[in-house]
């Protein structure tokens, strides 16, 4: 049995725009993906880029923001969402895309 929700503190906080209308996201509020996320996520060219889409709908973060996510948040933010499938998407790894 694995958890269904899970929240993600994460290691280096993403900061999004500058000054007083700055947004800083210092977690992820993960849960299991639904189908139209997934099929979302796999239209990207990349591994990486399809981790990335689906952390940004899951998470509800925009998209600029998952993308700045330092290498050991997203890998721990995609190992969680590949544990709802089967095969899960592909691996997100160093110098693997």
């Amino acid at each position: 049995m694995f958890e269904e929700e899970i929240t993600i503190t994460l290691v280096k906080p993403v900061v999004l725009g500058k000054g007083d209308s700055a947004i800083t996201y210092s977690e992820l509020k993960l849960r299991e993906p639904n189908a139209g996320e997934i099929e979302k996520a796999t239209r990207a060219d990349t591994s990486v880029g399809a981790a990335i889409t689906l952390i940004g709908l899951i998470a509800g973060i925009p998209r600029g923001a998952a993308e700045k996510l330092c290498k050991r948040d997203l890998v721990t933010a995609n190992n969680f969402l590949e544990g709802f499938t089967d095969s899960g998407l592909p691996a997100v790894e160093a110098g693997q895309s």
